[in-house]
Formats: C-alpha cells, structure tokens, sequence
C-alpha cells in the first residue's frame, strides 16, 4: 500500500516538474536568469578578431582636432580621399547622412575614388516592430555609394545588445546589416540567418583601432590600410551612440564596435546560435527525468546531492556549449525544474510517509502485551512533531522490552556468544563485540577463537589476545543445539600472579644472593684459619661483607620504596624543586666523593614550585643521581638542573657513561631489568622504576636520552604549582 502511494506521488511530482521545465524554457519565461549565466559565459572563451577590420574611430582626439559635431562633409570627403590612396577592401561609414549639403558633390567623388564604400541607413519600424521604411542617404550620395547597410540594432528585454540584426526588407527594399555588407564584400560565404542567432563578442582591446582625424591627416602607414575592412563611426562618449552590451565584451559600445564585431562573426562564422525552443525545451526535461529516477534508489541526502549535481552540471554543460561550441542551451528552466522536483517530491514523501507510521502506530498499540508504562505525554509542536513524538514512546516500549530479554546477557562483563549447530554466532554481548570486534553476529565462532592463542606452558585452559589481555574460557550447552561459549577477562589477576613470581625471584634469587655470598666468606674465612680460627677476619673479607650487605639492604629498602609508591596515598604541598634536587645532590655526595666525580648545580637564581609529596619526589631525585654517580666514570662530572616552561616544571639529570643494552633501551624504567653499574655493582632496575611511578602519580612524565660521547639524560616533567593569586581565583583546583 505504501509504495504504490508513494509511486503515485513519484509520477505526478515527474510531470509537474517536467512541465515548468518545459514551459519556463519554450516561452523563456526565465529569461532574466538565463541572460545572466549568458552575460558571464560569453567571455569564456572569446573569438580572435580578424586581422583585416579595422576601426577608424571618431574619438575625443578628432573633436579636438577637426571641431564640434558634426562636421562638415568636406572632412568626410578629405578622409576618404586619404584612405582611397592606400586601397582598403572596403569601407564601412557606420554615419548618417539623411538631408542634403552643399558639399555632396565633393562628398559622393571621394565615395567613388574610394569604392566599395557602404553608407549606413536607418529603418523605420511601427510600435508592433512591421518595417515601414527606410532613411537612406542623400541622393547625391546614395548613387555614389557601393551599397547601404542597416545600423538598426535588436536589443533583448533588458535593453542588451545581444543577437544579431537581422536583414531589413519591405516595399521592395531589402537592407542587410552593415557589417554583413562589408563581410560580403570581402568575400564571406553568406549564410542564412538562423533563429536567434547571437554576437560571439570579442575583447574590446582586441580590435585594431586608429583615430579619424590622423588617417585624414595622412599620419597612418599605408600598410595598416591597404587591403583592410574599415569601419567608420564615432566612439566618443559625448556623441551619445554607447549601447549596452555583455560586461566581458566591455558593458558599453559604440554602434560602430558593435558593427565590428558583427563583421568579425560574419567574417569567421563564429556566431552563436540559440537552439530552437521547442528542442531546447525537450532537452530541459532530461535532468528531470535522471532525478526522478534517482528518488527511486537514493537516500533523501543522496537525492538532495544528485539535485544539486544536476543543477550545477546543467549550467556548467550550457557554459561549456556557449564558450566552445557556438550553441546558447538555456539552462534555468531545467535548474528551475530540478528544484520543484526536489521540493515537491521531499513534501509529498514526508507526508505519505508521516501517514503511514501514524496508522502504523496506532496498530501497535492496540496490540497485546505492548502497554505505556507512563501515561503519554500532552506535547504542543505541528502535528508531525506529536506524531513523531508519539511514535518515539512506542519505540521505547519496544526498546524496554528487548533490553527486559537481553540485559542479562548485555550486561555481562564476560564476552558471551552463543552459537548454533552450524558453529555460527547468533547472539553476542557488547563485551563480545569489544573482544572480537563489531558485526561478529552471523559470524563463524571458529573465526572469532582464532583470535585467541593458548598461554604456552599453561595448562588453566587461559587464552591471550594480541593486545596482552588473558581469558578463561568457559563453555556450556543449551536446548536446541545452541552452545554458549563464555570469555572471562582475568588479566588482573594474571597480572597479580606474575607480580607474585617476581617478588618470589627476587626474594629466592636477589636478596638470596648477597647473603649467601656473606655466608660464603665467613665459612671460606673459617677454613683459611683451620684450627687456628684468627680472632679478626682479613680487611678485604670485611669489605666484601660490608658490600654485599649494603647491596642486600638497597635491595630491600628499594623494593620497598617501590611498594609504597604504588599505593599510599599522595598529600601534596607546595615544594620548590630546586631545594629538593640540592638536598638530593647533598645525601648523594659521599659517594661521588669517594669515587671523584663532580655533583654540578646547574639551577638557575630563583625557586620553582610543584605541588607533591616531599619525600616521593626527593627519593626520585636521590634515585636519578644516585643512578648517574653510580654508572659514571671516575672524575666525571654529574649535571643537575631546574627549568620551567610553560606549565611544567622539569628536572634534569645527566652525566656520562655508558648506554643501556638494547633491551632494556627500549623500556628503560622496567621492573627487574638487570644492568650493570661502572664499578661492577649489579643493577635491577628498582629505583628507576621508583622514579617513573612517582612521575605518574604526580601527574608528570620522565624521559631518557642518550647521546653518544656525551652520556645519558633523564628528564621528569611536573606540573607547576599555581600562583596564589590563581588558587584564590580557582579553589576546587587548589585543594581548598
């Protein structure tokens, strides 16, 4: 029922749209706006001018020269006298001469010596435009010349010159245009005048021009006339003959730079021709018809962007048809077509639509078991915005429904899946997707288990995807040959075991080590004595002792520090930076002392102030030097320094030595990477690991860098401590 409504609504939007098409181009109801895509097209692509017009201008120059407007005839008849002498082809006078003169005679013998020239005439129309006669040239005159040219322009609707004129007959006279005389003359092949034919314009600065009063003067080359088209007129502004024209083609000419470039499209056959109405109006329809199709098959937005590619693809082929081809399509019937089809067919489609799922609506509600749970709701708005609103309630009870079925499974922090007898997924929670990624319903459950590896060396069944992650698996079986597989993510606790492994090896092995080395040195002690056991052992078996305990103590003391760190809870106070690296450079001393090595306070003059916890950040900074002294070479320097930019505060610790193996490079503050320091002492990686969960619980960061011939640097970055007159403007970020 509803398609065969909305393919009703689709065929009668098709004709109505495709009737504007067709009636705003047959009878050029949008004219105005297809002008203006015209206007702007014709200076695309504009035609070269042909070498042979040219253009003798009656300017500013020649009223200066030859005196006020209009002149007298012997001026003319002194002109032609010049030109005669350089032999043009032919000669256009785009001036009127209609009365007598006594200097006619003068006059009509300079028309003879400079044959073929062709005087211009003005044709005489009624209000309706029929042809009622013609001003033609003084007697004299009119047998002297070679012919006579209609100078009658045809301005469109809004007073532009756009088509051509078109030839003037009547009581037996027949004018053509002047410039189409002075193209036969020259030996263009005559061509019919088509319907609408239109003036391909050329630049206005292309035009070869030279003024009347330098030619009468005999100032111009014989070469530039000799075999030239000439076309006579006045170009001043003040003669009052400006016609509006394109704004490419210059927005105002002259007649006689119109009739030049009627000549120039006569001469090259690059006139413009309007294709006939009713193929024009024929053609309009096309878009429509494509657009109608697309509603069909597209999306509202797809249609919307099919609409608007239509329309613009529309202009742009009407463009490009005017600017290469010499053919005018007229396109703002079609753009005006594509966009009724649009709006109409977007109108009727909501309201059938909106009709539909109001009927369908109150349907479902009338069925059983689908109750409000809250009485509806009184809603103001149009009546498609209460429908909607209507329909919004309803779909909510369903939603209630489905999530009363499924929220067991839903909210499961396993990822479940149950899968049929075929081994495809039919049912997933949000967990599952997260797992194995989304679209996994319909799935084989044999592809979403590949993505899990067993844990070698394991036998509790866990499983471990690409990111790290362990799970244990889990299956059981239900009615119908479904099988629910269950995916328990137990990476914590896998974590908390691992961590336990650790601290028993580093219980059994590191702490172990230094003490059974002391055990070692008293028995080897004992036996060196034999039964006469030597009341004081040797200094160096004291040393060794001494070593190996303080190294079993660090041990214990870091592995503690670490503990601590990660869990008690962090008071901060304002602490300034540069007195926590000093003390820290202080407590470090003695044994750079002992081993010669020069502890170098590069702070600046001032304080930098962070917000934290004293001793966590003063063990971190003792770590870091601690660390530096301890893998430095022997009379060395140790670099420590303070800096802040912009909101952070960074403390700097260098020196050299040498670089860490590439396994530990590549994550330098893990726990329990092994190292070795200068002097022999082994290294376990606890303090650095110390320095980066203080950097973290502080919100801050640290960073190594080694350069090669220089050494390492560490730099931890923390945020600076806000100003006071800042933390009384921002209480809730100060603590208070």
């Amino acid at each position: 029922m509803l398609h065969r409504r909305l393919y009703g609504e689709w065929f009668i939007v098709a004709i109505v749209a495709g009737l504007l098409a067709w009636i705003s181009t047959a009878n050029q109801r949008l004219a105005p706006l297809d002008n203006r895509i015209y206007d702007q097209a014709i200076g695309i692509n504009p035609p070269p001018v042909d070498d042979r017009i040219l253009i003798v201008e009656i300017d500013e120059p020649s009223l200066r020269a030859l005196g006020r407007w209009p002149w007298p005839r012997r001026e003319h008849a002194r002109l032609l006298e010049a030109v005669a002498r350089q032999k043009p082809a032919a000669v256009g006078y785009s001036v009127l001469f209609p009365d007598d003169s006594s200097d006619d005679a003068v006059f009509a013998s300079a028309l003879r010596a400079a044959a073929p020239v062709y005087l211009a005439a003005l044709v005489d129309r009624t209000a309706t435009g029929t042809f009622i006669g013609a001003q033609m040239p003084a007697g004299v005159l009119a047998s002297a010349a070679a012919g006579f040219g209609a100078v009658e322009l045809e301005p469109d609707g809004d007073g532009v010159i756009r088509r051509l004129p078109s030839d003037s007959s009547g009581d037996g006279i027949e004018l053509p245009p002047l410039g189409a005389q002075l193209a036969q003359a020259a030996g263009a092949a005559t061509q019919a005048d088509r319907e609408g034919e239109r003036i391909r314009y050329a630049r206005k600065d292309d035009f070869r021009r030279i003024s009347f009063a330098s030619l009468a003067a005999g100032e111009v080359p014989p070469v530039l006339i000799r075999g030239k088209l000439l076309m006579i007129g006045a170009t001043a502004p003040g003669l009052g003959n400006q016609q509006p024209v394109p704004e490419p083609a210059g927005r105002l000419l002259s007649g006689v730079e119109i009739e030049a470039n009627v000549l120039n499209s006569r001469l090259q056959g690059l006139t413009i021709a309007t294709l006939p109405a009713g193929q024009a109006a024929s053609l309009a329809v096309l878009p429509i018809i494509v657009l109608m199709a697309g509603f069909l098959r597209l999306s509202p937005s797809q249609g919307f962007w099919l609409a608007a590619g239509l329309g613009t693809g529309t202009i742009v082929f009407s463009v490009l048809m005017l600017a290469f081809a010499g053919l005018w399509l007229p396109p703002a019937g079609a753009v005006a077509g594509l966009v009724m089809a649009h709006v109409l067919w977007g109108w009727r489609r909501l309201t059938v639509i909106g009709r539909f799922l109001l009927a369908r609506t109150v349907q479902l509600q009338r069925e059983p078991g689908i109750a409000l749970l809250s009485p509806p709701m009184r809603r103001s708005g149009d009546r498609i915005a209460r429908d909607a609103d209507r329909l919004a309630e309803l779909i909510e009870q369903l939603r209630a429904l489905r999530a009363f079925v499924s929220e067991a499974v839903e909210c499961l922090p396993a990822a479940i899946c149950v899968a049929d007898r075929e081994g495809r997924v039919v049912l997933c929670n949000r967990a599952a997707e997260a797992l194995f990624g989304q679209g996994l319903a319909g799935q084989p459950m044999a592809m979403a288990t590949g993505m899990l590896s067993p844990v070698p060396d394991g036998d509790n069944g866990l499983l471990r995807d690409d990111s790290g992650r362990f799970f244990l698996l889990a299956t059981a079986t239900l009615s119908g040959d479904f099988q629910i597989f269950s995916y328990a993510d137990v990476t914590d606790l896998q974590r908390v075991a691992e961590e336990r492994d650790d601290i028993l090896q580093f219980l059994s092995h590191d702490i172990r080590s230094p003490n059974a080395a002391i055990v070692t040195l008293l028995e080897t002690d004992q036996l060196a004595g034999g039964h006469e056991r030597m009341a004081v052992p040797p200094a160096a078996t004291i040393h060794a002792i001494r070593r190996h305990a303080r190294h079993a103590l660090r041990l214990a003391d870091d592995f503690v520090q670490l503990a601590r760190a990660r869990r008690r809870s962090v008071e901060p106070e304002p602490i300034d930076l540069c007195d926590v690296a000093r003390e820290a450079a202080d407590m470090v001393w003695p044994r750079a002392h002992g081993r010669e090595i020069t502890v170098q306070d590069d702070c600046a003059t001032g304080e930098v102030w962070v917000m934290g916890d004293r001793s966590m950040i003063l063990r971190g900074a003792l770590n870091l030097m601690e660390n530096a002294v301890k893998f430095a070479p022997g009379g060395t320097t140790v670099r420590f320094c303070v800096e802040a930019s912009g909101s952070l505060a960074t403390l700097i610790v260098a020196g050299p030595g040498p670089a860490m193996p590439a396994g530990r490079a590549a994550n330098p503050f893990a726990l329990y990477a092994e190292g070795r320091a200068a002097d022999g002492t082994g290294s376990l990686g606890l303090g650095l690991a110390f320095v980066q969960t203080m950097a973290q619980r502080h919100g801050g960061r640290v960073t190594y860098a080694y350069q090669e011939g220089w050494g390492g640097e560490f730099r931890v970055d923390l945020p600076l401590a806000e100003a006071e007159e800042d933390a009384a403007l921002n209480p809730a970020l100060s603590g208070a």
